[in-house]
């Protein structure tokens, strides 16, 4: 995977596998083991030998060890005094050597550097970051010995670049490890939102108007056969509600792509022009979209149920305004006693009004004025939705992330773009700082400075994915090579880090192994040239490591553009899918329940309706049947909802299918447990939750089958490399606490391997 892929319209989103963690955790290593090896060529070359040197090491394996564990999966999961200890013990290492290495102990203080920001979880971290460059300054200074002031500024600035680097590459691993195993809660809680979403619907748009209906035709029956012409009226009014209903239980299975404030807006007409409401509707021919007009087309229609609810409306008006960016709907009838207070909290569902104005940014307001209430919806003409993969209680009022997230909570793309961005202006600023303090010659370092220049100008878009053709992308990898071995032929010897940015550009551009070879090759180069110049032994070693080192920190920073981009992009992808399938097994229980059932009672209705007039008694019975039908459609709209804020077994067996499937991984599901009680059922939910979660975590899964029957539930999937046989469950896989909820209902728990599957079984 190339960075120059970054931007490419598109471009096919994939999953972060386990060997991307491996990948990014190899190279977190190598960087980390590269500039521990240039920390030991700047003592050795300092002069340190002996016992020196053999403590210098034991501290940098401290050092070095301590930095790879900050960074490893789950270190911020450590309680508080652990970090602190390790980073204290990490700080103490790093500046002990000062007593008897001398100015070259500072080599090692970037790793402390890059700990600090890893490990500390506030933004205190970006107060003690500068505080371990000046703590270097600091121990410089006291040693006593003869410092020019472009030596201290190198040393200062080499550290809090190597830290700033190492947080860079080293949150790879974690990032890609998070992201991972983030992805079954994200898509989980993108598939409750919708089960809850449904729920309001059902009860905003549905729910109300079967009660309503379920009044006028017992009114109805109870007016017969007496007042036959009163019962007529009644059952009328009655069907009126009913095609009011199956529009409302439409929209709700059919999803909300189908509702528009155009077609309400016709609707509202012709439902008060039958109801005797006299209408104002001034609603311009403006057209709204998405999530916006949508949520504009339940504001009315709850607005108009509202009217229809209060048999004293004589009147209502209907507004909508844009004004400086803000779209604001207003509905106001007279129907209502007299009340003068915000009645945004009551019930009528505009609680639920208000939470989906709050998604868009908008806001609710409902008041009463003498006889009239007023309703109020106002929102951004363009509003920003929320990221599906994050909670809104997450977000800080600045946008960045809450206190105690992981580290791909901190990375967002602005964020990774702008560390990026950093990285490579250190970089450049420490080669130019190298040549100003190799070289004396004022024509010698302008000219070195306008190639490095040049290759800066060239790293950046490559780095950053704006270069779209492979053409461009190799014209600006030939210009960037040109301008690295150019300044040979006034320098003659090879100048700090210049083969870094190259090396950098052949990881971007190349692609396969021809890349890995090419990078060595380049390697080699500065090696050779180096030793044909006469340099020291050091010296080579350090113009070879770092312009290797340089161009793998500067590739991986490159990855991290990437990775962070692709897994925000894919994990909102994969919601979706989730949620479109969610949608439409959601649309198919409900259209059993509502949409079918009410065109049963419309029927039923309609037949009433005639026989009244010519047998009271025949309408009498078909009235019984009605509110028959209709009390078990409302208590199966009360079982739905609740099922949706309550998820069961059979929920989360559903669930788990539209998850599975949005994930790539084809299911097969065969369940026939038959009735279970509320304990069982609990934890059997439990147990497929955790299990599908495994499976997504082993995303090598390709296929899955679930299974249950005669007291047994069993979930396989393909994607565990383990070796066949049963396995013990205690902490294995999370499965010990599923083992425990199993022994309170009377069951156990079992887990094997067998032929390539890895299957949990519950024994009722």
């Amino acid at each position: 995977m190339g960075p120059h892929l970054l931007g490419h319209e598109g471009m096919r989103l994939r999953p972060l596998e386990p060997r991307t963690r491996r990948v990014a955790w190899a190279v977190t290593a190598a960087v980390a083991v590269g500039y521990a090896t240039n920390s030991v060529i700047a003592v050795v070359a300092g002069g340190l030998r002996g016992a020196g040197l053999l403590a210098f090491l034991g501290c940098l394996a401290v050092v070095v060890s301590l930095q790879l564990a900050h960074y490893s999966q789950g270190a911020l999961g450590w309680p508080a005094r652990v970090r602190f200890l390790t980073l204290g013990l990490q700080a103490v290492a790093t500046f002990a050597p000062a007593a008897w290495v001398g100015p070259q102990f500072g080599a090692a203080a970037g790793f402390l550097a890059g700990s600090t920001l890893v490990v500390i979880k506030s933004g205190v971290r970006w107060v003690l970051y500068p505080v371990v460059g000046a703590a270097v300054l600091v121990a410089a200074l006291l040693q006593g010995q003869p410092w020019e002031p472009l030596n201290l500024v190198y040393a200062v600035h080499l550290t809090l670049l190597t830290g700033l680097m190492l947080y860079a590459v080293g949150s790879l691993s974690t990032i890609a490890a998070e992201l991972h195993d983030s992805r079954t809660d994200l898509v989980r809680m993108a598939v409750v939102q919708e089960r809850l979403r449904v729920a309001r619907d059902l009860h905003d748009l549905v729910g109300h108007d079967l009660s309503a209906i379920t009044l006028r035709y017992e009114l109805a029956y109870r007016l017969l056969p007496a007042a036959r012409a009163r019962a007529l009226e009644e059952m009328r009014h009655a069907l009126d509600v009913v095609r009011q209903a199956t529009v409302g239980a439409q929209s709700v299975t059919g999803g909300y792509g189908k509702m528009s404030l155009a077609r309400e807006k016709t609707d509202a007409a012709a439902t008060l022009s039958a109801a005797q409401i006299e209408a104002g509707i001034r609603i311009p021919d403006i057209t709204l979209t998405g999530r916006l007009d949508e949520v504009m087309a339940i504001v009315l229609r709850e607005g108009i149920t509202n009217v229809l609810r209060h048999s004293k409306a004589q009147h209502c008006d209907i507004e909508l305004a844009v004004e400086n960016g803000t779209v604001r709907l207003h509905v106001a009838n007279d129907g209502v006693d007299a009340v003068h207070a915000d009645l945004t909290d009551r019930g009528d569902g505009l609680g639920n009004l208000t939470a989906r104005l709050s998604e868009i940014g908008g806001r609710l307001t409902a008041r009463g004025e003498g006889h009239w209430f007023h309703l109020t919806a106002e929102a951004p003409l363009r509003h920003q939705s929320a990221p599906p993969d994050r909670h809104p209680q997450d977000a800080s009022p600045r946008g960045g992330w809450r206190q105690g997230a992981g580290v791909a909570d901190r990375w967002g793309p602005r964020t990774a773009a702008c560390i990026v961005a950093v990285v490579l202006a250190g970089y450049a600023l420490a080669i130019l700082l190298n040549i100003v303090w190799t070289y004396s010659g004022t024509v010698d370092v302008l000219g070195a400075a306008v190639c490095l220049a040049v290759m800066l100008a060239m790293q950046v878009p490559l780095t950053f994915g704006m270069l779209r053709t492979p053409r461009a992308r190799w014209a600006a990898l030939v210009v960037e090579a040109v301008a690295a071995f150019l300044p040979l032929a006034w320098l003659h010897v090879p100048w700090g880090g210049m083969g870094g940015f190259v090396a950098a550009g052949v990881l971007l551009v190349v692609s396969g192994r021809a890349r890995w070879i090419l990078y060595a090759a380049l390697g080699g180069a500065v090696l050779t040239l180096a030793v044909l110049a006469g340099t020291s032994v050091s010296m080579v070693a350090w113009l070879t490591i770092s312009t290797l080192l340089t161009g793998l920190v500067v590739y991986a920073v490159s990855w991290l553009l990437i990775m962070v981009a692709e897994t925000h992009a894919a994990r909102g992808e994969l919601a979706d899918a989730a949620v479109e399938r969610e949608r439409l097994r959601m649309a198919r229980e409900l259209n059993e329940v509502l949409v079918d059932g009410l065109s049963q009672v419309a029927l039923k209705g309609v037949l009433a309706c005639r026989l009244i007039s010519t047998s009271p008694s025949r309408a009498h019975t078909e009235l019984e049947r009605i509110l028959d039908s209709l009390r078990r459609m409302l208590a199966d709209v009360r079982h739905v909802a609740s099922d949706y804020r309550n998820i069961s077994f059979t929920g989360e067996a559903d669930s788990a299918q539209a998850i599975l499937t949005a994930a790539g991984i084809e299911v097969r599901a065969d369940l026939r447990l038959g009735a279970l009680d509320d304990r069982t059922d609990t934890v059997l939910a439990t147990m497929l939750r955790e299990a599908v979660t495994n499976i997504l975590r082993h995303s090598t899964a390709r296929r899955c089958v679930i299974e249950g029957a005669d007291g047994r539930l069993t979930i396989a999937n393909d994607g565990v490399d383990l070796p066949s046989g049963p396995r013990t469950v205690h902490n294995q896989h999370g499965l010990g606490d599923l083992e425990r909820r199993l022994d309170g209902v009377g069951g156990r728990l079992e887990a094997r391997v067998e032929d390539g599957w890895f299957k949990v079984t519950a024994l009722l």
